[in-house]
């Protein structure tokens, strides 16, 4: 079992690569605060936070917790829905690992690759495993971008932050693209597998995989993907309570993600209309999941910062900023750090199922 660690290690979470990642990660997000707290905050103290009324700061404490909690759940609640046999506590060690490796990796491609790894390792095979991430992230995702063209067609104002019209081209693209890979992976199946076996076909035509190793790979991918995409299926079709506790978690998660802001402002002394709040988080997140750095460093304070700093005074913005990103991010990955590391090299997830 430590040699297979060892190779998943070496070819997806290189130990160098993602402390070169995790570094890019810190100075870009130190460059960012720096130059904001620079040019536009200058004066402002996150000694402030200090001084917040003492309902404030426990408010805060325990969102942080539920915020934690809640973004276990809604794995949980999918992969319930999917009966796979697996407790609470293993699904909550990957919310760690799973804001850590996102945030290390561009366009947080590592995060639900590392939790299907781990899910693997209690015994939930790579199908279910697979669709539970996936259809975990779906449900976030799709609420935040069918959020956005109607928080746009309210608030006019806001086209000017955004690059032109042409953002209803593409948030239509992209949703259309979300949709119909959807679409094609229940109802579809056999034409993905068709292609994918012309493909490989191909490869083996041209003596770039032998056959046994073409046989090999097709035999695997139709495997899974027959079992991913059932499970797709059954989860639109599964245990009504399950599916609803999954949307209501999801939801959930989401405002109490949204709600730092709201809490920090508060702090500061501002009365903000949490609708207006939520609104601004939506944009925000919306604009980081097209981020190519890791964790959207650098564009998720800059974009931030440009929407919020129409609502506070100059030197407000950056302690808003820095703790916004400190609970909502900052404290899951230094979190995720020692869960990842404890999990990989000291063999934790081999733990007793």
């Amino acid at each position: 079992m430590a040699d297979k660690n060892e190779n998943f290690i070496e070819k997806y979470f290189n130990l160098k690569n993602s402390l070169l990642y995790f570094g890019l990660f810190i100075f870009i997000s130190a460059v960012s605060l720096y130059y904001i707290r620079k040019i536009y905050s200058q004066g402002s103290n996150l000694d402030i936070f200090f001084t917040f009324p003492k309902a404030i700061i426990i408010s805060i404490i325990m969102l942080l917790f539920f915020y934690f909690i809640l973004d276990g759940s809604r794995l949980y609640f999918v992969l319930k829905t999917l009966n796979a046999d697996i407790s609470f506590w293993n699904v909550y060690k990957l919310v760690f690992i799973n804001i850590f490796i996102s945030n290390i990796t561009p366009l947080a491609t590592g995060g639900g690759f590392a939790q299907v790894y781990f899910l693997q390792k209690k015994g939930v095979p790579l199908g279910k495993s697979s669709a539970a991430v996936l259809i975990r992230t779906l449900l976030s995702a799709t609420m935040l971008f069918l959020s956005v063209p109607f928080i746009i067609f309210r608030n006019q104002s806001m086209l000017n932050l955004l690059p032109g019209n042409y953002v209803f081209i593409y948030l239509a693209i992209f949703l259309a693209l979300y949709f119909f890979v959807f679409y094609l992976l229940i109802f579809k199946l056999r034409l993905i597998m068709k292609c994918i076996y012309k493909f490989f076909y191909f490869l083996k035509s041209k003596h770039l995989l032998s056959k046994k190793r073409f046989r090999k790979i097709i035999l695997y991918i139709f495997k899974h993907l027959e079992l991913f995409s059932e499970d797709l299926a059954f989860f639109i079709q599964g245990k009504k309570i399950f599916v609803i506790l999954s949307f209501l978690c999801t939801t959930l998660f989401l405002l109490a993600e949204f709600s730092f802001s709201y809490l920090v402002l508060q702090g500061l002394g501002y009365d903000i209309n949490f609708l207006r709040i939520l609104t601004l988080q939506i944009l925000v997140v919306f604009i980081m999941y097209f981020a190519p750095t890791p964790g959207a460093a650098g564009i998720a304070e800059g974009g931030y910062s440009l929407l919020f700093a129409g609502f506070v005074e100059k030197q407000d913005l950056f302690p808003l900023l820095f703790y916004w990103r400190f609970f909502s991010k900052y404290v899951g990955i230094f979190i995720g750090v020692f869960v990842f590391f404890y999990l990989i090299i000291r063999g934790g997830i081999d733990d007793e199922k």
